[in-house]
């Protein structure tokens, strides 16, 4: 197969680097973060680099397809990510009090995290058709965008999953934003927004739900029980002081003290070995990434690709901050990996493929 230079000369190259970059932190960090676990840190590099390659054959075969095919597609991709949600909830695989996880191949596999691009990919679709009709969407035009979100959202938080269906519930919310709504339409979601939470909290919430938030409230309340995961990280960043302990230095996650220390919680490793001055540059290289990802949106040939590049970069956007605020005590503690840097692979082959569509819309507003 013959490949077009053109392809290669109008990647975004910058994007790319900026990606690799945090990819290459996460692995060092993830060395820091397991080198106390009793098998050590190879199984989990060797892991976290399969799943990388994989994510990077991803991209490959997005980027050989127009996104304007891909998007015809969406609606199978849609009910392919429900029957593995749903499916999940039957027969997979149970840890720490939750089913999220399937084998497929003797492959573990989280459906939930590729329901983030799948769902952006279908609602842009809805989006942009209805767009144009429409100038500003009323309550009719977002009823269909708004209950095939709810679909996975509810099959999701049932695992249960409440971070992966906060995220996916906000980042449809943000592409309607981006679309534009009427502003009857924009109160109707607000007294919405406003009643939802006491929904979610009296019916959708486990009781350990619950009682992060109130900790979250009140860290004090219960600091050896479900406060103690968000003090714990607020120690480890904290004793990193300005300049940090140093690469592979830190005490407190090589101690044991901070749970989850190589997923949710793999900030506080980052955070207490290269304190505050290794965490700011660590926040410019996010953010850069964030902005390539938007000005992709901002530049796209037409509505379609900038209403896709919207809402993969919400994903990544969202993920990042709240796990930063988790970890810093500004959010609930919520289990939403920090991408390309926390454990999983999963996760890291869903920002992947994201990333794909990204350089798919960016690279073929030259090519028509």
């Amino acid at each position: 197969m013959r490949i077009d230079k053109r392809r290669l000369y109008h990647l975004d190259w910058i994007l790319i680097c900026n990606g690799l970059a945090l990819f290459a932190i996460g692995i060092l960090n993830l060395v820091s973060a397991t080198s106390s676990f009793y098998s050590g840190s190879y199984n989990f590099i060797v892991k976290q680099l399969v799943a990388f390659t994989i994510g990077v054959i991803m991209i490959l075969v997005i980027l050989h397809f127009d996104y304007r095919v891909i998007i015809n597609q969406s609606k199978w991709l849609y009910w392919a990510a429900i029957a593995l949600i749903v499916l999940v909830i039957i027969i997979g695989m149970a840890a720490g009090g939750a089913r999220r996880w399937i084998s497929i191949a003797g492959i573990s596999l989280q459906p939930s995290e590729f329901m983030k691009p799948v769902l952006v990919l279908f609602l842009a679709n809805m989006l942009y058709q209805k767009k144009r009709e429409s100038v500003s969407l009323g309550l009719k035009d977002i009823a269909a965008p708004m209950l095939w979100t709810l679909i996975p959202f509810f099959l999701i938080v049932k695992q249960p999953d409440l971070g992966t269906g906060i995220i996916i519930l906000l980042t449809s919310l943000a592409m309607l934003w981006f679309v534009g709504l009427k502003k009857s339409t924009y109160a109707i979601l607000g007294v919405v927004g406003a009643v939802a939470p006491f929904i979610v909290w009296r019916y959708l919430m486990k009781p350990y739900q619950k009682m992060r938030v109130l900790s979250f409230i009140n860290i004090d309340a219960d600091p050896a029980g479900f406060g103690y995961h968000a003090k714990q990280a607020l120690i480890a960043i904290g004793s990193g002081k300005f300049f940090g302990k140093g690469y592979m230095a830190g005490t407190q996650h090589k101690l044991q003290f901070i749970p989850e220390h190589h997923t949710d919680f793999i900030f506080t490793v980052f955070g207490e070995e290269w304190g505050f001055v290794g965490s700011i540059v660590f926040f410019i290289l996010f953010l850069t990434f964030i902005y390539r990802c938007l000005k992709i949106s901002l530049n796209a040939h037409d509505e379609l690709g900038s209403i896709i590049a919207f809402g993969v970069t919400t994903i990544i956007y969202l993920q990042f901050t709240i796990n930063v605020l988790m970890a810093i005590h500004l959010a609930p503690v919520v289990g939403i990996p920090l991408p390309f840097i926390s454990y999983g692979g999963s996760s890291l082959m869903s920002v992947l493929a994201s990333v794909g569509l990204l350089l798919n819309i960016n690279m073929r507003r030259y090519m028509f």
